[in-house]
């Protein structure tokens, strides 16, 4: 299984998806990527936001579906994906947003 893990602030703000909730990817301004994952119950998608630098939404949404598309299991299954570090150096801020 391939686990994502997206930290804004080591410690206080982690969360993990499998890889294959993930169910879309929306550039919705040229600093913004919204990653939608299937919550296993009756709430709403799961939602991940990205923002990136100007005009780097587009890049940043193709690196994600790419991890996410990415044939087999590498890290032990986990990627981990940091605001402003590898591979998503242009990300400044990753917010969590509980389905409703």
């Amino acid at each position: 299984m391939k686990i994502l893990q997206f930290v804004d602030s080591a410690g206080t703000d982690e969360n993990f998806f499998p890889a294959a909730n993930c169910n879309q990817i929306s550039v919705t301004a040229n600093t913004t990527v919204v990653l939608y994952f299937k919550n296993s119950g009756d709430e709403g998608d799961h939602v991940i936001t990205l923002t990136t630098t100007a005009d780097k939404a587009d890049e940043t949404a193709l690196k994600m579906a790419e991890y996410i598309c990415q044939s087999g299991v590498v890290n032990g299954g986990i990627h981990k994906f940091i605001a402003g570090g590898a591979p998503i150096y242009d990300v400044s801020t990753i917010a969590y947003t509980v389905g409703s």
